[in-house]
Order: structure tokens, then sequence, then C-alpha cells
């Protein structure tokens, strides 16, 4: 019997079909908690009493309500005796009616209704100012009146102002501090110190699923001020780099918008790049308010949304993810809502931004005496291309532009800055059952490309960006909780249907000289359309033409929902507490483009005297006008759908604590357009995690936590993955001998972890790794001959089928220490770790021919090495109530390494991989260029028309010549080793001033020569190689440029060195290779907050102005482009920006 083959999941995942069980299940259960939670709060009451005291009632009181009672008893007692009578009234009716008979008043906040006397007193206006226990102001600390929902926020020096009654009482609370009940006692100046609690975001760290006091955790684990990643771009990613330890990131250019991730101008890693294989997952995980997020949507949170940021870099932080741990994860959460009184702000920022840096071209008359130069420098006898009399008549610009042109495409093509505004609003408040947070943002970003007045459309960019924010937390009764969070973005993009890099590459690789932009009209033609510039040449591009020939309409949206329901069980069972959530995730693309056919013109001739002229269309195709480009649309949708149950418990007794957390999870995601069966398939996993800990004296800390996923992608046997991890912790400070340190050294911990976590994104294509891809082949052949008609339909194997292909396996191991010195004046994390990636996959390399297979096959057969160390400290410190300091600083090093790879038998050992850095090149070593003839005729044999000024390469094999074996691993790996920043913020009275520094070394990058080689396809000529090229006048030994040529420079090198499609993995040299090393100074922002005294007139809270610069200036040796961009320095150049902005409060 023919055993039945499982293509998908769906047929065969019997856990599957258990979590569409528990799925129904899940959804009547929140349903039915949910419904039956409404209305349980004791707030009714049934009275018959005579002749009693306050006292009495209010005893009575409490004990059929969950209310509690804050009076004065003698003040009850003096007020004599009533009767009262009530059938099921509400507590607050029956006070509204016995109270203001005895001439009392009361107030409910929460649980307590506090009684006092009723008075006519005038308010008066106190100010004050709420601060931690160092001194540093607390920004966005509640000040209410006690008992009431009245009062203030701070403002970002820690002041407030409210109006109170004499002998009222302020109670003033922030998220993480111990509330302070103050009474004012008729003053006008209060100042309130604040301590922290047990759950201060500074000593509490959020983890997997939940949150632990940070002295109990085992795991690595950095956390991020919200403020110290505000910036002037409105992409949140690209102030990652220096300011997290263990983030490894750089930028790859300066687009104004990206709606796809490919897009983004941000690269970033937790930890590096473990994982080799091409189409691999190598981003880190996610999670937005506990929603699996991706990195565009996490470039769009606003800062002044979030409430914490977290990333989670070992296993021991990360084992619950289990399949999706392995390049660790970033856990944000978005502000809450709180009870009190009605929290607002709004801020607009008007942004100016131009290049950090402009790659320098030569002019267009140097460029025409160049160009002559180097065909004389390869052929003595060769004609120059540009007459003495068209360089003379071109300098002296005394004849029209488009007659003798000499372009600066850069500034005919870009704006010298454009301008973009921010602008955002939120809102925080609730009362007792329901607290809200809300807020919108808007973003309009514009490019710098410039459109001729004359133009039917737009070319450049703007994008509109929108985004919506509401988080609700209901209580529907005490311990039953309905927490809500919603989201949505818009991206309206208008831009050029070119890509804007090509546009920019062209301003540097088009001829200054050879065609105009522009032709003018004249007394023969009408004008009917723009008539571009253009030679016979195909391979000449106007690349003002390119920008005009369409434009694009894009929109993006995302949107994410999520409810979650708690239950407080604690009366089942001590510290208990269960949770049940569903989330659903949606992002749509759609594109549509509108396209013309360019009318194309050269000069045919000009009449110097009257200045007539003839021009000629060299359009292959008739001028059109603007139609909708039907290869430019295209439309996408992809849906996330999670369902997640957690059960979480926490017990403490005598010196002993302990948590326990279990979580079930499974999601399911689709994608639209459908292309293929496999494409309509959902795509499903399911994750079952633990966590338990405990704890001894405050001193002693031991964690353990598994992941055990399931994932549709490999074959049954392998479909399960149990990744296990554990942690120890030990506070030094906390032991007894430690005691006479306690004046210097406030805390001290030493932790190690240890585990495994795991990665189904080992490939992105084929979907189910473990069959065989298959596809059909179509032909015309004679069934006799085997030529001319008759349809053949074929079968071929792309890839074979592997059914032991398993889980890629990170296996981790950490060791940290913690301290603060100095009473918290400073403090610093250090951590150590290294990570083996166990089961990368890859193809086979090493076949025998005889087994007939025509491809390789995927099978589980690399192994990495990733060490390396993180550091951040902080130094903070108040001099006095009006002048304090933050200072920051991060060190990342990482050196990620081969450990197994499968090569070819014959490669030479210099050119194999294990040892070898992951991402460092291969290539040749340059020793020079040639000086003469005589120096290449004792050197090895190179093949192309090699002459004194070409590059010399280094004979590795010695067999005297230079060919595809003599290349080696070269440089620097392309992901920097090394990235460190440091931040700071200095408050002086109503002036702030903040500051951030970002670095990166041990990065090398190839300067691709086929780009810069001047005069190939008429390319411009940039100014280094004008300033520093081979010559007889110029015989250095390694000149920046070597000899100069209007060929490709592969007729000059061996053709391996080059971006041959045969052996594109040799083909660079350290000739042209440099090392991105830099300091770039990433923001500067002076801030002042206007006096009370000023907003107060204005009925607002707080206002404050602030101008800022980001990417101001960079420090490097590398001058040719901004040297972050590696060799990407062609592509739209990174940002810098100048903007002006206001807050306000209320």
């Amino acid at each position: 019997m023919k055993k039945k083959r499982d293509y998908a999941l769906s047929n065969q995942w019997n856990p599957w079909r258990k979590m569409l069980i528990f799925k129904n299940i899940l959804v009547i259960f929140v349903l039915s908690l949910a419904i039956n939670a409404q209305g349980q709060q004791r707030t009714k009451v049934t009275l018959d009493l005579k002749n009693v005291t306050l006292n009495e009632i209010i005893t009575e009181l409490k004990k059929q309500t969950d209310y509690d009672f804050f009076y004065n008893s003698e003040l009850a007692k003096s007020k004599g005796q009533i009767s009262v009578k009530a059938e099921n009234k509400e507590v607050k009716q029956l006070l509204d009616e016995i109270l203001p008979k005895l001439g009392l008043e009361y107030a409910i906040q929460q649980n307590l209704i506090s009684i006092r006397e009723k008075k006519t007193i005038e308010l008066i206006k106190i100010e004050g100012k709420v601060t931690d226990e160092k001194g540093i102001p607390i920004p966005g600390a509640t000040v209410i009146i006690h008992g009431t929902t009245q009062g203030a926020a701070t403002d970002p020096g820690g002041k407030f102002t409210i109006p109170v009654k004499p002998d009222d009482i302020l109670q003033v609370s922030f998220i993480g501090y111990k509330t302070e009940i103050v009474p004012i006692k008729g003053k006008t100046k209060i100042n309130v110190t604040l301590n922290p609690t047990a759950e201060n975001l500074e000593e509490v760290a959020v983890v997997a699923f939940g949150t632990q006091k940070k002295e109990s955790v085992v795991s690595a684990i950095t956390t991020v001020r919200p403020m110290d990643l505000k910036s002037s771009n409105s992409d949140l990613t690209s102030s990652f780099t220096g300011k997290i330890a263990g983030m490894i990131g750089w930028q790859t250019g300066g687009l104004p918008a990206a709606l796809t991730e490919e897009e983004m101008n941000t690269k970033f890693y937790i930890r590096g790049i473990t994982s080799f294989q091409t189409g691999a997952n190598i981003d880190p995980l996610i999670l937005l308010d506990g929603v699996e997020s991706s990195k565009l949507d996490l470039a769009r949170i606003a800062p002044e949304d979030i409430e914490t940021f977290s990333v989670m870099k070992d296993a021991s932080a990360t084992a619950m993810y289990g399949a999706r741990g392995a390049n660790g994860v970033i856990l944000v959460t978005t502000k809450k809502g709180e009870e009190g009184s009605v929290y607002a702000s709004a801020r607009y920022e008007t942004v100016f931004s131009m290049p950090t840096k402009e790659i320098d071209v030569v002019d267009p008359i140097n460029y025409m005496r160049m160009y002559n130069q180097a065909l004389l420098a390869r052929d003595p006898l060769a004609t120059p291309k540009y007459s003495v009399e068209r360089i003379n008549r071109t300098a002296s610009g005394k004849y029209p532009s488009w007659v003798y042109p000499a372009n600066d495409w850069y500034k005919i093509m870009f704006k010298n800055y454009n301008t973009n505004h921010h602008v955002g609003v939120n809102i925080r408040g609730g009362g007792k059952v329901i607290q809200y947070y809300a807020s919108v943002n808007y973003n309009r970003d514009m490019g710098m490309l410039k459109t001729d007045k004359l133009n039917d459309f737009d070319c450049n960019i703007t994008n509109n960006q929108t985004s919506f924010r509401a988080n609700l937390n209901i209580d529907l009764k005490a311990g039953i909780k309905l927490v809500i969070n919603s989201s949505t973005t818009i991206d309206k993009y208008h831009g050029p249907l070119e890509s804007v890099t090509q546009a920019y590459q062209l301003a540097f690789n088009a001829s200054p000289v050879d065609f105009a932009p522009l032709y003018p009209g004249d007394d023969t033609y009408n004008w009917p359309h723009l008539r571009f510039g253009a030679t016979e040449s195909e391979t000449q591009i106007n690349p003002y033409m390119l920008l005009h020939r369409g434009y694009l309409e894009r929109t993006r949206y995302s949107t994410t929902n999520r409810a979650e329901y708690i239950h407080n069980l604690s009366s089942l069972v001590k510290g208990l507490e269960a949770r049940a959530s569903v989330s659903v995730s949606q992002a749509g693309y759609y594109t549509t483009g509108f396209k013309t056919v360019p009318a194309k013109y050269s000069l045919l001739n000009y009449d110097f005297e009257t200045g007539k002229h003839t021009l000629q269309d060299l359009s292959s195709t008739s001028y059109r006008a603007l139609t909708i480009d039907k290869d430019a649309q295209a439309s996408t949708t992809d849906t996330r759908v999670t369902y997640e149950a957690r059960l979480l418990h926490s017990a403490a007794w005598k010196e002993h604590q302990t948590s326990l957390t279990a979580v079930f999870q499974a999601s399911e995601y689709t994608y639209t357009p459908i292309q293929k069966v496999l494409d309509g398939m959902p795509q499903r996993n399911l994750t079952y995690s633990m966590r338990g800990s405990y704890g001894f004296k405050d001193r002693y800390f031991i964690e353990g936590s598994f992941g055990y996923n399931g994932s549709e992608r490999f074959a049954k046997n392998n479909q399960m993955g149990f990744f296990p991890a554990g942690g120890l912790a030990w506070v030094v400070t906390s032991e007894p001998f430690m005691a006479s340190t306690s004046r210097w050294l406030e805390f001290l911990k030493f932790r190690a972890s240890y585990g495994q976590v795991g990665n189904d994104g080992i490939v992105s294509s084929p979907r189910f790794v473990y069959l065989p891809t298959i596809i059909s082949m179509m032909g015309y052949k004679d069934p006799e001959s085997g030529t001319g008609s008759g349809q053949l339909v074929a079968r071929k194997v792309l890839s074979y089928a592997n059914e032991k292909i398993k889980w890629e396996i990170a296996e981790q191991v950490n060791f940290g220490i913690e301290a603060k010195l100095f009473k918290g004046i400073l403090e610093f994390t250090l951590d150590g770790y290294q990570e083996i990636r166990h089961n990368i996959i890859g193809y086979r390399t090493n076949v025998p021919a005889n087994t007939g297979i025509e491809y390789s096959q995927l099978d589980n057969i690399g192994k990495s090495r990733s060490r390396g160390i993180d550091f951040s400290g902080k130094i903070q410190h108040a001099f006095n109530p009006d002048f304090w300091i933050i200072l920051n600083g991060t060190f990342t090093y990482n050196k990620v390494v081969y450990k197994a790879f499968e090569e070819a038998s014959d490669k030479p050992e210099w050119q194999r991989k294990v040892g070898k850095e992951i991402s460092q090149q291969i290539g040749y070593i340059a020793e020079g260029v040639f000086q003469d003839q005589a120096e290449i005729d004792n050197s090895p044999t190179q093949s192309g028309d090699v002459m004194p000024g070409d590059i010399r390469y280094r004979d590795i094999n010695g067999d005297g010549m230079i060919n595809v074996n003599d290349a080696t691993f070269i440089g620097y790996p392309e992901t920097p080793r090394i990235i460190y920043g440091f931040h700071g913020f200095i408050n002086y009275k109503n002036f702030e001033f903040s500051f951030a520094f970002q670095g990166s070394g041990n990065r090398s990058f190839f300067m691709n020569p086929e780009k810069l080689s001047p005069f190939v396809d008429d390319h411009a000529m940039l100014t280094a190689i004008y300033k520093d090229h081979w010559s007889e006048d110029n015989m250095t030994k390694k000149p920046f440029w070597p000899r100069l040529s209007t060929y490709n420079l592969i007729k000059h090198n061996p053709e391996e060195n080059w971006y041959a499609p045969q052996s594109s993995e040799i083909r660079k040299s350290t000739y042209f290779m440099r090392e991105c090393r830099f300091l770039r100074c990433t923001s500067l922002e002076l801030a002042y907050n206007m006096p009370r005294k000023l907003t107060e007139r204005w009925k607002l809270q707080n206002v404050k102005f602030f101008v800022r610069a980001n990417n101001p200036f960079l420090i490097s040796n590398f001058k040719l482009w901004d040297v972050e961009l590696g060799e990407n320095g062609f592509n739209y150049p990174i940002q810098k920006t100048y903007s002006i902005g206001l807050n306000f409060s209320f």
C-alpha cells in the first residue's frame, strides 16, 4: 500500500486542531467572564437605622459595600444622631441625602470615600516641584487633591501649579514610586520627594510575558528611556545605534519615506548576524504591546507614545519565544491610561533637511580636458574627443547653456534643502472604571527633487504619514480587567516613477557637457511638451528626463488590535492570575504608476548670429501624455491572528520568593495576492512555554524556562522543537560581609545564563523545506524528428526533498555584572557572551557526480560562533534642585566566525571560510601600482592591458600568475564589529541641553570602481580622482586612482577582480577597500521651558521651545561621501536636519 504524503501542516498537525478547539473555548470564556463581571462591585445598601451616629452608619456601609472610609470620627460623633432608611440604594445617592444636612461633604477616589466638613474657603495657588530620591526632577508625575480628580501633571522640570484650599491634602504619584500624601496647611510652595517602590521602572525589568524586579533578573536585558530615542527623524529606528548596548546597526541612506522594509534607511541587529544562509531570518523579534510586528511598524511609533523599551539579548531572556527568539527580542509597551485629571500634550516641529555630505565632481571644463588626457594616457596617437574651441567656448559663458552645456546635474535635479513637518497630540486620564491613553501623530516628509515648472505633474517625494493610537484599561470589577490596545498607521506616498537612488547615481555618472537637460522652444515648434536633451548613444541617459518620466502613488496601512482579559484569582489561590488575549494585525500596500514617453532631442544646428536653431527628434516612439503604468500597479495584504493564554503565579513567604509563568500561543499568517496554491495556505505556529524562578533572601536567584514550538516548515518528526534555558544571579551587596562597602557600593550583582533558542526561518524559499520543488517546462517538437511543432511538457526538479532538515539552534552562554556606586551616581552593566549557531542550512557542495543530482541539496551543514561584550553606563547627579545632569554611554563588540561550512574540496586553504568572519570579503591584495614597464615585466603575469600606473597584485600561491587562486580574505567584515555611543542631558533652571554621539569601527567596505570610473559610458569624474590619479607627473606608489582610461578598468586588471557574474564572490581588492570608522554627532538640542507665571496666563501647564540638530557633523578620514553609507555611497544621501519646535501641555 502506498503511503500517503502529507503536504500541509493543516492536514497532519493534530496540535493545530487542538488549537482551533482552544480558540473557540477561549473566546467563549472571555465573553462569559466579561459579561459576568459587569455590575459585580458592591455599591448598594439596605438600611433601617434610627437615632444613630454617623460613625454607626459608616460601620454598616463598610459591611455592605467594598468601600473604605477616611474621616474624623470625633467630627462624625459631634454631628449628633440621625435616622436612615434605604432599600437597595447606591451609597453615593445615600450620602448625597444625609451629609449636606450635617454640614459635611465627601469625595470618592477608587474604593476610598473621604468625608470632611463643608467649608466655603477661597482657593489659593501653590507651586511645587517633584523629584526622585536623587534630586532628579520627575516629569509627568500626577499631583491631585486627595479625594478628587482635580489636579495637574508636572512639567519636564518636575514643576507644577495647582489651585487648592488651605486645608486640602495633595496626593503625588508616579509609576514605580511610592505615592506621597502631603497636607498643604496653608503653604504656597511645596517640594515633594518620591521614593522608588519595588515596581519602579528603573528597578523593574520587562521580561518575556511579564515583569520582574530588576535585582532578580538573571538575563541580559537592556532598558532604554523613551526620551533617549527622540529625534527629528520620523523613523524611530534611526536613533537606536549607539544608544542600545548590544545593538549593531548602521544607516544605508536617507530616503524621506520607506513603505517597505527593503527601503528602510537603517539596518539593526541584536548581537550581530550569526546565520549566513541567504534568505534566512536574521532580524530580531519585535513585539509591540505583546503583538508581533514588523520593523516598519516599529519605525513608525512616536517616542511620546512609548512607556517602556527593552531589548532581550540572551537565551534565558528569549527562550520562552522558542522558534522566534534566536535573533533577540525587542519589547515595546505603549502608554496606558491613569486615573485622575486629564493630561494632554501637543508638539509641533518644523524640520529643514539636507545631505550630510555631497559628492564632489569635477567642473565641466576640466572634465573635457581630463577626458582628452585619459584617451592619450592609453594611446598617445588618439584623437581628443573635445576640441580646444569647444572647451574655450564652454568656458567663456557667452553662449546659451543648451548650446554648450556645462551641467551641474546635482544642482539641476536637487534642491539645497527640503522642509518637513511633524505634529503630535496625546491625551491621558481616566476615572475609577476606565483609564485611557490616546494619540494622533502626523508627519509630512519631503524629498529634495526638483520638478520643472512646465511639467504637468510634481516629481518630488511627498509622504504624508498619520498614526492613531488608543489604549483602554477597563476595570470590570475588583480583580477583573479588560485591556484594549488599538493602533493604525497610514502612509500616502507620492514620488518619481524611477528609483530615486538611480536618479541620484546618474547625477554623478552622466556627462556634464554632451547634452542639455532641456531645450527651449523656437519659432518652428510649438510647446506641446518638455524637450529633453539626449544623444544617439543608448548608454547616455539624461537624469533630468528620468525624473520626469512619471510618478507613483503608493499607500500603506497597518493596523493592530488586541484585547486582553485579566483575572486576579487570588481568592482561589493567593498570587494566581489568568490572562487571555486575541490580537489581529494587518498591513496593506497599494501602488499605482503613471508614466509618459518623454521627448528626446539633440541640437542639429545653431546660428550664432541670429540664435535660430534646429532640434533633431531622437525619440524611438512618439511623445505620449501621462497614462497609467500597468507594470507599476500592485496590491498586497498580510494578516496575522494570534491567540494567547497565560497563567501567572507569584508567592513569598519568610525569605523565599517564587514565580511561575505558563503560556500557550497560536498564530496564523495569511498573505494576498495568491500567486500559487501554497500562498493560499495559512502559515501556522504553536508555542507552549513556561518559566519558573526562585529567590532566597533577595540575594540568590535561580530561573529556568523553556519554549516548546511547532513549525509547519519541517517534516513530521522535526516539527516540534524544545528550547530550554536557565540562569543564576547573586546580589553580592546583600551579603552581610558587604555591609562595610555600602557607603560607596550600593548594588553589585553577578549573573550567568545558558540556553538554546530556535529559528525556523532558516531560508526564505522553499516554504516546506522537506518537500521537493518541481516545475513544469514547456516546449514544441515534432513527434518523429524531435523538432518543429508539437507540444512537449517536462518536469524539472529545482530542489530535492530532505525530511531530515530541522531547526536552526542558537546555543548561548552569557555572563554579566551590574553595579551602582556612590549612592546611585554611577551605575553600569557589563555582559560577555558566546553563541554557537547550529544547523545552519546550506547547499551541499561535495556531491559525487555519479549520483545524477543536477542541483545541490539543502541540508543542515553550517555552524557559526559569535562572541562579544556589551557595556552600558550612566552617571546622574543633582547639584541642586535647579542643576542636574544625566550622562549615558554604551560600547558593543561582536565578532562572528564560520565554525563549519561545506566547501569545494579543491579550494585553497587561504580561501576557506572556517575560522574567518561572516561577511568578511574575498579579494586580491593590492601592492600599489606599477611605476614602469620593467616592474611589469618582473612581476607575476596578470591578464588585461596592463601599463605603468595600473594596479599590481600579490601572488599568494607563488605560481607566477595572478588569477582566481590568489584571492584571499581581506579587510574587516561588512558588519561593524564595534559600535559605541554616548549621550547626555543637562538641566539648569528653565534651560535644557542634550547631546548624542555615535561611532563605529572595524568595518570595511569596497568602493566599486565600476561606479567610480570616469568617462566610461561618458560618466562624470569625481574631484578626488582629478586631484590624485597616477600619471607621469604623479608617479606615487598608491594614488587614489590608477592610470586614467576611457575603458572599464576590467580591461587593465585580472577579470576575477571585478563584478563578474561567474565569480561574484572573488571580485574585490584592497586597493579600493576602506575602513568605515567614524564618530558622528547624532543630536544636539537646546530647549527653554517658559516660566509658570506666563503659562498660567495662557491656561497651559507647560510650554517648551526647542531647537535641534540631527547629524550636524561627522569625524572621519574618508571624505568622498558619508562614510557610514559604506559601498552604497551613491544611495540617496544620509540627511542632517535642523529643526525648531514647540511642546505644550494642559
